[in-house]
């Protein structure tokens, strides 16, 4: 990755958490650790079982935190 990308990605991440309630926080962590490991995955261009397993258990962690800020919302009647 060159380096101009690596800052942009560092300030996208840091304008993305500024101001975000802690579960948007949580929210945007978990996405960022999909994100990773997918690339993590995808280098080679072949997922192994290792690999899958570790993306699975990702976006499960990703699915739970964001159901459960969800799930937080209060809706206005």
């Amino acid at each position: 990755m060159n380096p101009m990308n690596l800052i942009t990605l560092a300030i996208t991440f840091m304008q993305l958490n500024m101001g975000q309630t802690a579960d948007g926080k949580k929210i945007i962590k978990e996405a960022m650790d999909v994100v990773q490991s997918l690339g993590n995955a995808l280098k080679d261009k072949k997922i192994t079982m290792v690999e899958k397993k570790a993306l699975v258990k990702e976006l499960r962690e990703f699915t739970k935190v964001t159901i459960n800020a969800i799930d937080k919302l209060v809706i206005p009647h």
